[in-house]
């Protein structure tokens, strides 16, 4: 390889480098979907709790009127989930 052509390789080597402890960083997932009843109603103000050892604390959110709920940017890990319904 001629002098010309190794440092642009070098350069592009240690960029891709520097760039690929960020990706596997942010990789992610997410739980999703509708909360219905036995006969298949959607439920609305369902509390969704999901705990994981991953976590430092569950993560909660409440499903929407049309009964879907959404717990984005999870780590990847086994999680329980946890539905609660007042009254």
């Amino acid at each position: 390889m001629s002098a010309r052509l190794v440092r642009p390789v070098l350069f592009l080597s240690f960029f891709l480098a520097a760039l690929a402890p960020p990706i596997v960083a942010q990789q992610t997932g997410s739980i999703s979907g509708r909360v219905t009843a036995t006969d298949g109603s959607v439920l609305p103000g369902v509390t969704v709790e999901a705990r994981s050892n991953v976590l430092p604390g569950p993560r909660v959110t409440v499903s929407s009127a049309n009964g879907d709920y959404q717990l984005p940017a999870l780590p990847p890990g086994a999680y329980t989930v946890k539905f609660t319904l007042q009254g």
